[in-house]
């Protein structure tokens, strides 16, 4: 998935793979990104020749039936040792659980928009600690990676902060809707299409929800966004990096060519 390893936003089919690895299945995608209700799911089967029948160990039927593995929970990486690494992890796995809820979730735009106004502030920071934590060895393609990748996804996200300010959100608000962003990347179930956010207060539940109402109106929806194409953007170094130096992203699809 290359460096950004997250949603493309008009590219639906280069995001299945991404999808597909944090849903139990994937519905099936039009053309005009609407979703099916069929769930594509992958099975392999071989017929048994007339001469030579298949013989099955009742024993060995059940014992396989019960080795089915739970899909994984959280996102890792979040917590990484390695601040790049970790940052990376909040970055690609804000903008994952994001393209799924809009792909496969089944929410209106106004549900879509909370969404992004709570993850905003922990976005903003992965962002920046990106930015601050970037490796020498890295530095041809900073520019490239910081402003055209990630840039983007981090001014759109830095336009809801300002819609919660002006919606009477603090400096605390903003830090409480960031812990329990990362709290949902933590714990978020890797078979449900819309990311849980823990509740909040009243008060601050009310400032998300009137800023949601402002952003969705002033904004382009997150998937029909075109400013955040950024698919042409080559940064191979940084690809590389990511794979050898931060192990838990490759499960996110970050580090990985497409």
């Amino acid at each position: 998935m290359g460096v950004r390893g997250q949603w493309r936003p008009t590219a639906v089919a280069g995001t299945v793979a991404v999808v597909c690895s944090l849903l139990a299945a994937c519905s099936s995608t039009g053309s005009d990104g609407s979703t099916g209700d069929n769930a594509a799911i992958s099975t392999s089967s071989s017929t048994p020749s007339d001469s030579a029948p298949a013989m099955t160990d009742p024993s060995s039927t059940d014992a396989a039936s019960s080795t089915l593995s739970p899909e994984p929970t959280g996102v890792p990486g979040v917590d990484d040792e390695d601040e790049f690494c970790a940052a990376w992890a909040r970055y690609s796995g804000t903008l994952q659980a994001l393209g799924v809820a809009s792909a496969f979730g089944d929410v209106t735009s106004v549900e879509l928009a909370r969404l992004e106004v709570v993850a905003a502030p922990a976005l903003v920071d992965a962002a920046a600690a990106i930015d601050a934590a970037w490796p020498a060895e890295l530095e041809a393609e900073h520019a490239a990676v910081v402003d055209d990748i990630i840039g983007p996804f981090e001014r759109r996200a830095a336009k809801a902060i300002d819609a919660l300010v002006a919606a009477g959100a603090s400096p605390d608000d903003l830090a409480a809707l960031e812990m329990a962003w990362l709290d949902a990347l933590r714990t978020r179930s890797g078979d449900q299409p819309v990311i849980e956010v823990a509740d909040m207060p009243d008060e601050l539940a009310a400032i998300v929800d009137s800023a949601a109402e402002a952003f969705d109106a002033a904004m382009t929806p997150f998937a029909a966004d075109p400013s955040l194409v950024t698919e042409n953007v080559e940064a191979p170094a940084t690809d590389v990096y990511l794979s050898e130096h931060c192990p838990d992203l490759a499960s996110s699809g970050v580090g990985d060519a497409l």
